[in-house]
């Protein structure tokens, strides 16, 4: 018959083989300075150990499909993706669709068409699991960039609502002549008053 994906045990499944894989490479997966330590590149080979275990199908698919995870099955999906989310937060790794992608066997062409709805067939709830993996991403990104000085400047030029709380905070700090330098669109939209000519 096959390997097949059982539902009721798929979350210890997922726990067991992603902690095998990662003891495999010399961390333990309970020690928060092994957490730390391990890299990007051993989660997403982590990650992959849990694709050949639990979703690499052992035969041909339709469609090249490269997966043994029912793209129609909403339950499945949404689980998947918390555990990755669970995964990333854990181990404080930002990570997006294509490490998804190496997660599930789940091509990465066919994600970017689910968030982008551009699939055959638009599915809201698919879509928006797809967008959550993305904001995750982005928001453990935003958080490991404020960790340095540059960062935290990278932050606020390019990201939105992180750089109008930078520019309100370093507006509030003014004083004793200090001059802090705020683009004129952030200070526009934080309805700042130029500071008087000295």
């Amino acid at each position: 018959m096959g390997k097949q994906i059982n539902i009721t045990t798929l979350s210890s499944d997922i726990d067991n083989t992603f902690n095998n894989a990662v003891i495999q490479l010399g961390y333990d997966p309970n020690s928060p300075a092994d957490r730390k330590a391990i890299t990007q590149n051993e989660i997403t080979a982590a990650l992959r150990q849990v694709y050949y275990i639990l979703f690499q199908p052992e035969h041909n698919l339709p469609n090249n499909q490269k997966s043994l995870i029912d793209y129609s099955d909403l339950t499945m999906l949404s689980l998947l993706a918390d555990k990755f989310n669970n995964i990333c937060l854990l181990y404080n790794k930002s990570m997006g669709l294509f490490a998804f992608s190496m997660f599930t066997g789940i091509s990465y062409n066919t994600l970017k068409a689910w968030r982008d709805g551009t699939f055959e067939t638009v599915n809201p709830e698919r879509m928006q699991l797809i967008k959550n993996i993305a904001e995750n991403n982005r928001c453990l990104q935003v958080a490991l960039l404020n960790n340095t000085p540059v960062g935290a400047l990278a932050v606020a030029n390019n990201d939105t609502e992180t750089g109008l709380k930078w520019s309100a905070n370093q507006a509030a700090q003014i004083t004793n002549n200090t001059v802090y330098y705020i683009p004129s669109e952030r200070a526009g939209r934080l309805q700042l008053d130029k500071a008087p000519d000295q």
